[in-house]
């Protein structure tokens, strides 16, 4: 239990909650809302409400009123804000958790028992999120991974709300960096039923308007009791009761000023309260349109600032560069003048509304606005803004309070100022500060760090250094084309000993997002010929390792596999763990056959032990996914749910899309297989906005496919009969979705085409293609194709006793023994009965009803085209009926009628088809192939097929024994 009866809300949060001397008019509707969402809140019901508008519109307003209310009522109230400049990464929650942390601390804060964070962790992360950490001697607390950061905040915020409801006020997140709104969005989905409301403010204008955070919000406005509001201007009516209350016109008698007022300030309240303060009751009575009263914000502001003595305008020019708040003791260290002197200039900004003392905070100052602010930047001229920026930085190195920002300030305005000889300064304070931002396991703020650091660092090996650091920043934080891109520019342009790390770079983060890696090669071999060969040179072997990683996806698997077994053995010599990780992962991406598959296993399980007994979740989570792919393969449902638990805890732990991709890619095969369509199909389009987050193509191709998937077993493909011609370009889509398309729709003649194209090629030599061989053998079978079979048997014959699957889990399709009884059914040779046991048993093993109920309509089929031979054929069809009606497989189902009740059909010898019963009879009369396709409605390539078939089952060389074949058993009417 929470004890906050002795906890009062803290002072920051107090300018939130004092009143404001202007007057508050309008917003009944938007009031009334919030007012609704408080009473939701006090339930249990978490609410969160987005509210936006262009600046000044009054945003921040809104929320003070509603938090002074609110905490009148008996809330407690915390609350943060970001800033435009550079400042701690996890702004705006660093100001609200810095609140509450000596609650947290002194124990006045219980945490919940159920807590996996020990108060110590959470205080430490919450030091992370507040930056405090500068402050903290000693080395860096190591912060694991981002999931305890986010999990203390959220720890914080549920024991803060524990006993009274709590108010979150969240100011300007549209300058929040990325890890801020992954927080944002971790709070708003980990608190549904917590006695919160959560109010944020965001600019929906250019050039404020944020894409990182429009994605977000878009995905949290699936979420119940999410929000958004957008303010209007103030109407005309509004304006009068304004200025009624602020005595500029009587009640009833205010009409046509407030509409004058509309028309010059367009509704504004920001700029209409700086407008009836600058022009007094008598000059607002006699404001006309062509008055020369000022006509916008910064006309108003450079109005008053003309009224200051140069020495106070400097002074406040001096604010305006230091930002939107202003530490007062900062501000005397920056100005030129004496301490007395430069307070009379702040006096002076105070009286003329420029700056206001910042309620609840002694010695910090504020502008009216943001735009009051960026109006005084606006007029100062670049050079003399440089030399303010200096300035400013060297106020900041000197004796004094340090606030938590110091050292992002530093680099902003030692960065900002490096034109005027000042580079060491803000190469040294940004690599301080992205330094900060990766300790804090802030990658994405780390990596825009070092790479403003590096854009700036005059020696070309040292810029180099910190291009690659920052290139690694972006592969932790999921960004992989603009981690692809500083890896590029060393790879290609930098010095020659980064050239080598830059392509290792390079292909470290092409190979994630599994896109093709010519680039990667060609890198990899230039920097290889490049470099000196030095005996034990461990960055080599990681680069062969690299190269033979991507020589995978320009087919050269011979050439792959050569290299991992070289750098493995060479990474085991130098005895050298790290080294041997990557070697070890770099292989993972072979092209590996069935007999690759124990190597491969027991590789990827080495690498899982090594990064456990290090705690490294980023290469346990590599490890997890092959081993999942190949535990489906092998048909070991144990060892898939083991992989899948690494998986899961390596996406949470680390919260990096790239993993919880393959996680929600295992969890879909899951759900397919069992039938669960629904849920399917929800992770399927959830894993394409995962897929977006970390690279921005290759994720619909494998969501159409499983789209695809999903409607083949559920009936739902007929939409899409009326966009195919069938003359569709094989070179210009995927094939096999292309055959299977097809195939599924019946368009017989259209299937054969691309068949006869796909099958010379070598689709399937590897697990990873080995779902297309079943397309192919789906596609084959359905044609009766016997020549096409016969090819494809013997590709299918080295997976028996395994599963298929499409890339790494795009689709799984099931026992390849189905298969494999499916062609031999097709053929006749070979022992369908024994293929389609193995085929059942391995489904049952994998608990995959789907698959089960697909092998016992094949097993079905094979009985109706080559008799019972004493198998219960009724008791397959009821049992394969039965799951099918159970979980709509709408294609079984279907395929089921097509086949009918064996009992009650005639059994042709030798396994004949009915349609080549057809075929024999018209062979019989005397009529040629082309006759045959008239006569059947077919193509004369499918009829010499069905001949070729009637040949091969019934041992006939020629037409005439084929006629005499015919009568001899009966077959001719």
């Amino acid at each position: 239990m929470t004890t906050v009866s002795a906890w009062t809300a803290p002072h920051s949060s107090l300018r939130w909650t004092e009143a404001s001397p202007s007057s508050f008019v309008g917003r009944r509707t938007e009031r009334a809302q919030l007012d609704e969402a408080w009473s939701a809140a006090t339930r249990g019901h978490r609410q969160v409400w987005f509210v936006g508008g262009e600046p000044g519109v009054g945003k921040s307003r809104l929320l003070a009123e509603t938090a002074s209310r609110l905490e009148r009522s008996g809330a407690v109230v915390v609350a943060g804000s970001c800033a435009a400049d550079l400042g701690t990464p996890y702004q705006p929650f660093g100001e609200a958790m810095a609140s509450l942390r000596p609650a947290v601390a002194d124990g006045t804060l219980e945490l919940r028992t159920s807590s996996r964070l020990s108060r110590d962790r959470v205080l430490a992360m919450l030091d992370a999120v507040t930056g405090s950490q500068v402050d903290v001697g000693g080395p860096p607390v190591d912060l694991g991974y981002r999931q305890d950061v986010v999990d203390a905040v959220v720890e914080t915020l549920l024991a803060a709300a524990a006993d009274r409801p709590l108010v979150l006020l969240l100011e300007d997140v549209h300058w929040a960096s990325e890890s801020a709104l992954d927080l944002l969005s971790y709070v708003v989905e980990s608190t549904p039923s917590t006695e919160l409301l959560l109010l944020a403010t965001l600019r929906t204008t250019a050039p404020d308007r944020s894409a990182g955070l429009v994605d977000r919000l878009a995905r949290l406005y699936r979420l119940d009791g999410v929000r958004r509001i957008d303010l209007r201007p103030l109407d005309t009516g509004e304006i009068e009761e304004y200025l009624v209350r602020e005595g500029q016109a009587r009640e009833g008698r205010g009409a046509g000023l407030a509409a004058r007022l509309r028309d010059r300030t367009g509704g504004n309240p920001f700029f209409l309260r700086e407008l009836v303060r600058d022009l007094g009751a008598g000059d607002v009575d006699e404001l006309r349109p062509d008055s020369p009263a000022p006509q916008s914000v910064q006309d108003t502001i450079e109005s008053r600032l003309r009224t200051l003595r140069p020495e106070a305008r400097e002074t406040l020019e001096v604010a305006a560069i230091i930002g939107d708040v202003v530490d007062l003791d900062l501000l005397l260290r920056a100005s030129r003048c004496e301490a007395g002197e430069a307070l009379e200039h702040v006096g002076s900004a105070v009286d003329r509304h420029l700056l206001e003392q910042r309620p609840g905070a002694d010695g910090l100052l504020q502008f009216p606005h943001t735009l009051a602010r960026q109006v005084v930047l606006d007029l100062v001229p670049l050079a003399r803004r440089t030399h303010l920026h200096l300035r400013v930085a060297q106020a900041l190195e000197q004796p004094g309070p340090r606030a938590a920002t110091r050292v992002q300030q530093l680099a902003d305005h030692y960065d900002r100022a490096h034109v005027l000889g000042y580079t060491a300064e803000a190469v040294r304070y940004l690599l301080e500060a992205g330094r900060l931002a990766e300790e804090a396991l802030a990658h994405d703020e780390a990596a825009k760090l070092f790479a403003r650091a590096a854009a700036l660092e005059p020696d070309p090996a040292t810029a180099d250094d910190t291009r690659l650091r920052a290139a690694a920043c972006w592969v932790l934080a999921g960004d992989l084309p603009a981690a692809r891109e500083l890896a590029e520019t060393v790879a290609a342009d930098g010095t020659s000993p980064h050239r080598l790390r830059g392509a290792v770079m390079y292909e470290e983060s092409t190979w994630r997002s599994s896109r093709p890696s010519t680039r990667a090669v060609e890198l990899l071999l230039t920097a290889l010929a490049a470099a000196p060969v030095v005996r034990g040179d461990a960055l080599r072997v990681r680069a062969r390792a690299s190269l033979g990683r991507a020589l995978v996806y320009e087919h050269r698997h011979q050439e792959a596999c050569e290299l991992a077994t070289e750098t493995i053995a060479q990474a085991r010599q130098l005895d050298d763990e790290d080294l041997l990780v990557h070697v070890l992962e770099a292989s993972f991406m072979h092209g590996h056959t069935p007999a690759d598959l124990p190597t491969a296993l027991a590789r990827a399980e080495e690498v899982s032990g090594l990064s456990r007994q290090k705690g490294d979740l980023w290469h346990l989570g590599h490890a997890a996914f092959q081993r999942s792919l190949i535990s489906y393969i092998t048909g070991d449902d144990r060892g898939l749910a083991d992989a899948r638990s690494d998986l899961a805890q390596t996406a949470v732990a680390t919260r990096q899309p790239y993993f919880a991709y393959w996680a929600g890619s295992v969890d879909y095969s899951r759900q397919f297989v069992t039938g669960r369509f629904a849920d399917a199909t929800r992770t399927s389009a959830a894993l394409v906005e995962l897929g977006s987050t970390f690279e921005a193509e290759g994720t619909s191709g494998p969501w159409s496919f499983q789209q695809f998937m999903l409607r083949r077993e559920t009936g739902g493909l007929e939409s899409v009969r009326g966009i195919l011609t069938g003359r569709e370009d094989v070179h210009a889509t995927w094939a096999p979705g292309l055959l299977a398309l097809y195939t599924e729709l019946g368009m017989s003649d259209d299937a054969r085409r691309v068949l006869t194209w796909l099958v010379p090629d070598e689709w399937a030599s590897t697990i990873a293609g080995s779902g297309v061989l079943a397309l192919l053998c789906d596609a084959a079978v359905d044609l009766e194709d016997v020549d096409v079979a016969a090819r494809l048997r013997p590709a299918v014959a080295p997976f028996t006793g395994m599963n298929l699957a499409v890339g790494g889990f795009v689709a799984v399709m099931g026992s390849a023994d189905r298969y494999l009884g499916q062609l031999d059914s097709l053929l006749g040779r070979g022992d369908p009965e024994r293929s389609f046991a193995r085929a059942e048993q391995m489904d049952v093993d994998m608990g995959a009803p789907v698959h089960r109920a697909e092998t016992l309509a094949a097993h079905v089929a094979h009985h109706r085209r080559h008799g019972a031979d004493g198998c219960d054929v009724r008791a397959l069809e009821r049992s394969a009926r039965s799951t099918a009606t159970t979980l709509g497989l709408t294609r079984v189902l279907r395929r089921l009628d097509a086949v009918g009740d064996t009992s009650t059909r005639p059994s042709h010898p030798d396994g004949l088809t009915d349609r080549e019963v057809e075929v024999l009879c018209l062979l019989a009369e005397g009529l040629s192939n082309r006759q045959i396709a008239g006569a059947l409605v077919i193509s004369e390539n499918t009829a010499a097929n069905h001949v070729r078939n009637i040949r091969i089952k019934t041992g006939c060389e020629n037409r005439t024994r084929a006629a005499m074949y015919a009568v001899a058993h009966g077959l001719l009417a």
